[in-house]
């Protein structure tokens, strides 16, 4: 009896166990991959390491943060973080709504049409700069020939030596790089939404626009509480697309947050200080997300 008695103990034990042991993988990765370099980041911040010294670094608290705030420069590249994360979430939500729409109202020649759109989201992120590049090239390019032609730009016009427009051209890319992710998620959103509801104010005589107001967006809220957070998660760490289209350029016009933190720390070989900008990043990429998620995501799930 008592044999048995230890035997059902230990197995329940095993059990209880088992969850954890399969969790822990994750949670190890997770603090390799995440915690672990922020936490070190951190430290690096607050010493004036630099490439050359980085064994030898010395502690000198929040001076990297203290001259950050106080530099020419802290405005200039959180107005230019902003402009871009704001215009990126909103353009690649509102491009990403309008091909769901019309692929739901497609009736023929659906799977072109969605290859088409999903392209840009396969095609890697080099070879799409490179293209938009080429396309807004002042001597040859697509784009600013159409510009010409209608008169809405000067000839043979420099979209990335303008500080008015860079972030124009940043923007055009981005968004045709992340669109097609919003596309999915809202048509899968869309599919979601019974087709009744639709029927029913058909029958009550209400227009598109009053189905789309009253019946698409309020099915997709939950999609489109989510959809906006990543985006603006991903806004944040954006480093690639800007920094082949302009580091940062020009006079620091398109200098978000991550293409200063490289600047500092690699091509000024200030580590501290860059890692300092990486950290404030972070806050404020948190910040957003902790302020949105309270506004939003938990008013939604209380309804």
């Amino acid at each position: 009896m008592k044999t048995d008695a230890l035997t059902g103990r230990a197995r329940k034990t095993k059990l209880d166990l088992m969850p954890y042991l399969l969790v822990a993988p994750a949670i190890l990765l997770i603090f390799l991959c995440l915690i672990f370099p922020i936490f070190s980041a951190v430290k690096i911040s607050l010493t004036d390491a630099t490439l050359l010294k980085y064994d030898h670094a010395k502690w000198i608290g929040a001076d990297n943060y203290s001259n950050f705030l106080k530099s020419g420069t802290f405005l200039k590249v959180i107005t230019a973080t902003l402009i871009y994360v704001i215009g990126s979430v909103v353009l690649t939500y509102s491009f990403g709504l309008i091909a769901a729409l019309l692929m739901e109202h497609t009736e023929r020649y659906k799977f072109l049409f969605r290859s088409l759109v999903i392209l840009p989201w396969a095609v890697p992120q080099v070879v799409l700069v490179l293209l938009w590049k080429w396309m807004i090239n002042p001597q040859y390019g697509v784009i600013t020939y159409l510009t010409d032609v209608l008169g809405l730009l000067p000839s043979h016009f420099s979209w990335l030596s303008d500080h008015r427009f860079a972030m124009v051209a940043i923007l055009m890319t981005t968004v045709w790089k992340q669109y097609p992710l919003s596309f999915l998620m809202l048509m899968a959103g869309m599919k979601g939404i019974p087709k009744e509801l639709y029927e029913a104010a058909s029958i009550d005589g209400a227009s598109a626009l009053r189905k789309f107001a009253h019946i698409t967006m309020p099915g997709l809220k939950y999609v489109t509480s989510g959809l906006i957070l990543l985006l603006t998660i991903w806004s944040f760490g954006n480093f690639v697309i800007v920094w082949l289209m302009t580091q940062g350029g020009p006079s620091d016009s398109t200098a978000v947050l991550t293409i200063y933190t490289y600047l500092n720390a690699f091509t000024f070989n200030n580590l501290g200080y860059g890692a300092a900008i990486g950290v404030v990043c972070l806050l404020l990429s948190l910040v957003f997300s902790v302020l949105y998620y309270y506004i939003f995501i938990k008013k939604m799930g209380t309804e």
